[in-house]
């Protein structure tokens, strides 16, 4: 029996298949990370980070079907953080 918890590239294709508890654990798993990144990024305007970690998982449940296959989700998690802060930054 494997006891191992579901990997990230599992949860994806799960939450593909139409689970949303296997998306939800994916939130909860990379949200610290997407936070993180963003706060790190707006130090100037650290009450856009919400907005911009909210559009990272509202951009992932649209671009899921696209993603590569093989994708390591969370380093494109954390570029996407990083881009969607800057862009926030630069309307500051």
């Amino acid at each position: 029996m494997n006891d191992e918890p579901p990997s990230d590239a599992d949860l994806l294709r799960d939450y593909l298949g139409g689970s949303e508890a296997a998306f939800r654990e994916l939130v909860q798993r990379r949200i610290g990370l997407v936070h993180a990144t963003a706060r790190r990024i707006l130090a100037i305007a650290p009450h856009l980070a919400d907005d911009v970690t909210q559009q990272v998982f509202n951009d992932l449940v649209k671009k899921a079907p696209a993603l590569p296959s093989g994708v390591v989700l969370a380093g494109w998690l954390y570029r996407h953080s990083y881009f969607l802060a800057l862009n926030a930054a630069r309307g500051e």
